[in-house]
Formats: C-alpha cells, structure tokens, sequence
C-alpha cells in the first residue's frame, strides 16, 4: 500500500518519502473512520503532541473566538460552528499579516513574543502581545491537532485521498490556500510536538520510517526532559517531570 500511495499520479507531480507516505495513509484512516461513524466534529492528534495544562481553558476561548469570527447563529449550538472544514489548533507556524482579517482575544497562556520560535516567528508582530488570533488559514505548516466537521472530513478525503504531494499537511495547506477547503488557523499555536533531548538524535517518527531519526525506544526519552515549541506550561512535562519546558530560542 505504501509503494502503491507513493506511486499515485503522473510523474511531475510532487510524492511523499516512505515515512511521509505511512504518516498521510494514517491520517486518511482516521478519516474515513469519521466519515463512517458520521461524526459532526471530531479531533485528530498526532502522537508526539503537547499542550498547555490550561487547555481546557484555552478551547472556551477559542470556541468563543470561533463563534463570533463565522458569525454562527444562536441556534447551532455546536461548540465552534460548522462554518468551516478544518480548524487548525497545533501547527508549527502559519503566515499571518498585520492586514489579515481576523479576531483577537486575550489569553494569558500566550508564550512571550521573544520567546516564539520557529519559521513564522517573523509574522508574530502582526499579534498583539498576549493575545491569540482566529483567521482564515493563510499558510498553516504540520498537522498536529486539527478539528474537522462531517462535511470536512468528506472533503478531505476527496482532496487528500490521491495523494500526488510531499506530505498530507502540505496538501491540505494547499486545499485551505486556493479555497478547497474552508480552514481556520488558530494562531499562535495551542498544540506543537514535544521534541526528546538533543543527545537521543531524535528528530520525528516520520523520519525514522525514513531512516533518518534514531533508534531509542520513546520509553527512554520519558527518564530526561525534553521541550516543547511555544508552549508555556507543557503537560508532558508537567506530568513526567513537574516541570515546564517551554524551547528557547
């Protein structure tokens, strides 16, 4: 199946690496599987994921922030609405502009601007300090939580079920892009990966399908902390280590 996923399309067309392969034909598993139970909403999360310890309070906002952002009315007492088809919650960075149109809130969860990494850093100015934003997905990057309605999950699997791509975040990043799929991006991020320590040479599950990563069972890495990007109070590690172990810069 793998071999098979990897060869769909026409030879100019982009196609994922084995492990990037075994990552998108999970993802599609849990698809379908929200397609067959006819699930209205559900939430898919990759297994490495992390999140503050305030989670459950940070969804009341963003449910609030959802709400209004779409403009749902009173009477669809639904969570976040239905007005989209992917709500992206954990990601490793998205684009937004000080003109992108969107809903601001407070949060005191919000990790320190100069505390922000990864490749979007850049755009964080567009935010005011301690605040998160709601907008539609402009150039959301990793698939590490995200939301999805019934009507969603059928489009998805129809976008994203032939592959013909590098890896299943990008081809869902293009479906938000040129509006085949209707997506939020919840920004800055509320999930992100928690990352083992450095001398474990440990860079992601899909990397070691691809032979790239290393050999240490995961048990291992629960003995030394690691840290996670642009969470302030990680779960993890609160819970291993009663710590926090936000990544620094």
């Amino acid at each position: 199946m793998i071999a098979a996923f990897r060869a769909i399309g026409p030879e100019n067309v982009k196609h994922p690496l084995r492990g990037e392969a075994f990552n998108w034909l999970a993802h599609l598993d849990l698809v379908k599987y929200i397609v067959a139970q006819d699930l209205e909403t559900a939430l898919v999360l990759e297994d490495d994921v992390d999140w503050d310890i305030s989670l459950r309070h940070q969804m009341h906002l963003i449910s609030v922030a959802v709400r209004d952002f779409t403009d749902t009315p009173e009477d669809d007492l639904a969570p976040y609405g239905h007005a989209w088809d992917i709500l992206w919650i954990g990601h490793c960075g998205e684009r937004i502009n000080k003109d992108t149109r969107r809903l601001e809130f407070p949060d005191p969860t919000v990790p320190l601007p100069a505390n922000y990494t990864g490749w979007s850093k850049k755009y964080m100015d567009a935010i005011a300090p301690g605040r998160r934003a709601v907008h539609r997905s402009i150039n959301p990057v990793c698939s590490f939580g995200y939301g999805m309605t019934r009507r969603g999950a059928q489009k998805v699997l129809r976008w994203a079920g032939k592959g013909e791509n590098e890896a299943y975040d990008i081809r869902l990043l293009e479906g938000c892009k040129g509006k085949a799929l209707s997506c939020i991006t919840v920004t800055p991020e509320i999930m992100h990966h928690y990352s083992p320590p450095r001398e474990f040479g440990h860079v992601s599950n899909v990397a070691d399908v691809n032979g790239q990563g290393s050999a240490a069972e995961e048990e291992e890495f629960e003995f030394v902390m690691g840290n996670t990007a642009n969470i302030v109070n990680s779960t993890r590690c609160h819970v291993l280590f009663n710590s926090t172990c936000q990544r620094k810069p």
